[in-house]
This record gives C-alpha cells, structure tokens and sequence, in this order.
C-alpha cells in the first residue's frame, strides 16, 4: 500500500505537470491535507520532493508555490531539447524494434482520436500521451545516459502542460508532426527523423514564447 506521502506526491506532480495548477499557485499546506485527507507532515515531505525537482518554489514566510518559468528558463529547456531529442529521434530510426513502432503509432492514432472526441478534459489527457510519446522516442534511442539525461526535461511543467493553451491549428500541427516523425522513423531515415523532431520542437518553443507574450500584454 502506498504511503500517504507518495500519493500525495504523486496526484501534485501530476496536477502540476498538467496544467491544472498553474505557475504561481499557492500550495497551502492546511488546505492540501484536508483536500487529501490527511496530516500535514505528508503534504510537507510532498512538497519538499516536489522542490528538489524544481517543480515547486519554497518561499520563507510565504510558503509553497508552482514553479514559474520565465522566458529565458523555457528558451534554455527547449533549447537543450532540441538538441538532444533530434539526437534521440535519429538514433530510434536506426535503432526502433517492431513494437516500439507499432507503440508510436498507437500513440499516434489515440491523439488524433482523443483530439477529434474532445471529450472532458481532452487536454489533460492529449498532455499525458503526448509525454508518454516523446518518453518512447527516448526508450527507442536505446542509449541509456541520453535517456537519463532527457527525460527530466520533457516532464517541466511549461512543457507538459503546453497542450492546455493550443489552439485548434497548433493541436492538429503538433499530431501531424508526430506522423512525419514516426514515418521517418519507420523509414528508418535518420536524417529525416533529426530533422523534423528539431523543427516540431523549435516550432512548440515560439508557440509558447508567443501564448506567453499575449498573456503578459
């Protein structure tokens, strides 16, 4: 049975990474152990491992709250992204067994579904595949340290949660270029495969650069 900690945990990072606590949120102790029906000391130790992920802020005499990310911190992880996931992507070209692809284009298939149903909290859901997409282009790399060293960042949550501020264009832009990835990958071209996982990325980084500029205005 789970520890009342690592539940708590656990329904937090997901809350977070998500989306459906944005950045700045206050994480008030009291108010979190009687959503989850429990002491403080599990909410606390909760959020002290949330900290040292970075994905929760602790501020003295305030309290805790969701990471923020400026422009610089998301420029710098999708930056690095690019870099090591089209290194990823070109290696799972040549390196991708049969059921790893088949998985990919499940994913694939159970995106653009979830997209076309639109059922509640179809974000929600599109945020999860979508990492658990980009988590099996690493797996299918077949190189342990690239894994190790990436798959942090596809779990920040300004990435994760990107899903929840696209427009209807930008959803059905991300699916097809999943598709092209896959289909390279399928080809086992891995030229193709670099290429258009950099552009699908730089191309997510000025969408949410430009959400974040309308925000702000």
């Amino acid at each position: 049975m789970a520890r009342p900690a690592d539940e708590v945990y656990r329904t937090l990072k997901s809350s977070i990474q998500s989306g459906q606590l944005s950045p700045g949120a206050h994480l008030v102790e009291d108010t979190l152990s009687a959503q989850y029906g429990v002491s403080r000391t599990p909410v606390r130790n909760a959020l002290r491992r949330l900290g040292d992920e970075g994905l929760v802020t602790v501020e003295p005499n305030r309290g805790a709250f969701v990471a923020s990310w400026t422009n610089d911190d998301t420029a710098e992880v999708m930056s690095i992204r690019a870099m090591l996931e089209s290194h990823a992507a070109a290696l799972a070209a040549e390196r991708r067994t049969d059921e790893q692809l088949s998985r990919m284009f499940g994913l694939c298939e159970a995106m653009e579904e979830c997209e076309r149903k639109r059922k509640k909290d179809f974000r929600d859901a599109l945020a999860h595949q979508n990492h658990d997409f980009h988590t099996l282009i690493l797996e299918s790399a077949a190189s342990p340290r690239l894994f190790h060293i990436t798959a942090n960042l596809t779990r920040a949550p300004l990435m994760v949660g990107s899903f929840q501020f696209y427009d209807d264009h930008q959803l059905k832009r991300s699916l097809d270029e999943h598709r092209a990835l896959v289909s390279a990958i399928e080809a086992a071209d891995a030229a193709a495969a670099r290429a258009v996982m950099e552009a699908h990325l730089r191309v997510s980084y000025r969408t949410m650069l430009s959400l974040r500029r309308s925000v702000s205005t």
